[in-house]
């Protein structure tokens, strides 16, 4: 899915949605662009850093860039240059997420499809860290990464830091454009698609790192997730606001979102999405699609009244189910910004089963 480049840019975005200036997210990036850059001290030390160094890219101004910012970061890690952020919680502990998007954006949008983010980064970071004697004190690598995976986490990042840290305010706005919540869609999917990849023993690689880093930063856990498909193909205008790939269904008791790609849909909450009644699944489209079904109620299909009266219909309907693959996903709902810092570190684990319809 990551080999096709995403023509998405934040200060597109934001100058299209006047709203989003007022999000942490919008004064961080700003912050970032301007007073870190600009720093004397910044500038200083990162000139004391250069000697001895490559650059990437045959782009000097990227990592200097990278590294003022980084200084600021550790700065205000350690608990002085506080007066540039006062809008900014002083124990804010995701501003290397956010320094990872800045960073992503750049790479992705230099131009050529095969761009890697290699040593260069983290030999900077430990360079400035010694110089200045301190370091971070919150977990902030910046792996050898793949083009591929460049662009799967930067997708992941905007969803996580954009939209889903601001489920409140984007709920409340009806006029973005599908072109947006397509992308930040793609960033749900991406997260689905990491736990899938790195829960294998075997998958170890530098991505995997970093999503764990990122999983034990942001604190992800407790979600049920619902996987779906259709025969009939889902198509959006990239330019309209009409039946956009990503929407809010419900904003809390329960919280519901969901992504629609083609012929997949892919659904979250924090509580199970799946009842006899869904709205995914009815009469008319069950055949030929896959969807997520709990323990219990595969409990109850199997042994109980209940389930002998399902059976029944689903045999009325020539549907069969012949396959059930189980998956255990973990995920946190946060409502808003303010809230998102104090989530516990307590881990869920939810089992589920895909039935194959044919």
């Amino acid at each position: 899915m990551s080999t096709i480049k995403d023509h998405f840019t934040y200060e597109e975005f934001e100058n299209d949605n006047n709203f989003l200036k007022n999000l942490l997210f919008a004064k961080i990036y700003k912050n970032f662009n301007s007073e870190y850059i600009n720093d004397s001290t910044a500038i200083d030390k990162c000139g004391k850093v250069e000697k001895g160094l490559s650059f990437p890219y045959d782009d000097k101004e990227i990592i200097l860039k990278f590294c003022k910012i980084l200084y600021i970061i550790i700065a205000k890690d350690n608990g002085w240059h506080n007066e540039l952020d006062n809008e900014i919680p002083d124990d804010y502990k995701m501003y290397c997420l956010h320094l990872k998007y800045w960073l992503y954006e750049k790479v992705v949008n230099l131009g050529p499809m095969d761009l890697k983010i290699e040593d260069h980064f983290e030999k900077w970071k430990g360079k400035l860290e010694t110089e200045i004697n301190y370091t971070l004190k919150n977990p902030c690598t910046f792996n050898e990464l793949s083009w591929n995976d460049i662009n799967k986490l930067r997708r992941l990042y905007a969803f996580a830091l954009i939209y889903y840290s601001n489920l409140n305010i984007f709920h409340t706005q009806n006029n973005i454009k599908g072109k947006y919540l397509d992308y930040l869609g793609k960033g749900l999917n991406e997260y689905h698609e990491s736990i899938n990849r790195c829960s294998k023993k075997n998958e170890q690689d530098n991505y995997c790192k970093e999503f764990k880093e990122f999983q034990d930063i942001y604190k992800l856990d407790k979600i049920y997730w619902e996987n779906s498909t259709s025969n009939t193909e889902y198509v959006y205008n990239a330019e309209s606001n009409d039946n956009c790939p990503l929407s809010i269904e419900s904003l809390e008791n329960p919280l519901r979102l969901i992504y629609q790609e083609k012929d997949r849909l892919l659904r979250l909450s924090d509580e199970p999405t799946i009842s006899l009644n869904n709205s995914v699944i009815s009469t008319s489209s069950a055949i030929g699609t896959t969807v997520g079904i709990s323990a219990f109620l595969l409990y109850l299909y199997k042994y109980t009244t209940l389930g002998s009266l399902f059976r029944n219909r689903t045999q009325k309907d020539n549907t069969m189910f012949l396959k059930v693959d189980q998956e255990t996903q973990n995920f946190t709902i946060p409502i808003s910004e303010s809230e998102q810092t104090n989530f516990g570190n307590s881990e869920y684990s939810i089992s589920y089963y895909s039935v194959g319809n044919t």
